[in-house]
């Protein structure tokens, strides 16, 4: 690695506008979050939308008609009082339970959350994501290891941790026990801020954002292709999109890595949030989620390799 590539760790001033905002909403523990924008097809954010909306809907009526069913049951049960009593008693206490955590974790924040978001701000080409990361260590300054073990390290779990597939308004998701829910909060929060001017969306590209003695720490995975040297990893990615019919984007990828100076030598650079940018809504264009492609081929490659 060139000792001219920036550095894909940085730290943002105390004082800073960004830096009191994820304070605002960090929590006790300060976990930090997993911020990154969604540029996936309007197409596909309003077919996700509107299978999470089925889902939940046939959630409420589901919770609605069990209920129903278990009230005339209870009230037509031929028992003696006392022994229905306590049956209905414990029977009931599980059944709540059950629905409340269902509905804590699915209907409460879809409705409340995903609905009153696209109310307000319907389907955007680029959408903000954040959540708290999955409970694990992070130590963005760990001195323990190299740079590019600690970006790979990161990725692969923030990578994992924002795939769409286990976002919890997906039924594919409902029994997995990895699935996260979006900050709405710090969402709305985020937006109110972006549009007063006071940092820029592109401030929440793909990172993970810890704190530590109240300084915020960011690592930048969005960096992650300046150290894909896993040669397995590279070529499948290669061969997806080779194979997916998608050579222009793989043509666009190669690009942005590198360029070819006057004497014909390929030099690698640091591609620029523009560039990534631009790259993710090409990607996007042809229906392709870049980070999620990274994922796929991530974890394929580590099947084969076990």
């Amino acid at each position: 690695m060139k000792s001219n590539t920036p550095s894909r760790f940085k730290q943002l001033p105390r004082d800073s506008l960004l830096a009191q905002f994820l304070s605002r909403h960090d929590d006790s523990h300060n976990r930090g979050f997993i911020t990154r924008i969604d540029r996936s097809p309007l197409a596909a954010k309003r077919l996700a939308f509107t299978k999470a909306l089925a889902l939940n809907v046939f959630i409420l009526l589901f919770v609605a008609g069990f209920a129903s069913v278990t009230i005339i049951r209870d009230v037509l049960s031929p028992l003696p009082a006392h022994f229905r009593l306590a049956i209905c008693i414990t029977q009931n206490l599980i059944i709540i339970s059950s629905i409340i955590i269902l509905v804590r974790s699915t209907t409460i924040p879809f409705f409340f959350g995903e609905c009153r978001l696209r109310i307000f701000y319907g389907f955007q080409t680029s959408e903000i994501v954040i959540r708290k990361p999955p409970t694990m260590s992070l130590k963005l300054n760990n001195s323990n290891t190299t740079e590019d073990q600690r970006m790979e390290k990161y990725w692969r779990i923030a990578t994992r941790a924002v795939n769409p597939e286990l976002l919890y308004s997906n039924a594919s998701a409902m029994l997995s026990s990895e699935y996260w829910t979006v900050e709405y909060r710090a969402v709305f929060d985020a937006l109110s801020r972006i549009a007063a001017g006071e940092f820029q969306e592109e401030d929440l590209e793909f990172a993970i954002w810890k704190q530590d003695s109240k300084i915020w720490n960011a690592c930048e995975l969005w960096r992650m292709h300046e150290i894909m040297n896993d040669q397995q990893e590279v070529a499948m990615f290669k061969t997806f999109l080779t194979q997916s019919g998608k050579q222009e984007l793989l043509t666009i990828w190669e690009e942005m890595l590198s360029c070819t100076s006057s004497s014909g030598e390929v030099i690698e650079r640091s591609p620029s949030p523009k560039a990534y940018q631009v790259m993710v809504d090409k990607f996007a264009r042809e229906g392709l989620d870049y980070e999620a492609v990274w994922c796929h081929v991530s974890e394929k490659t580590s099947l084969i390799s076990a």
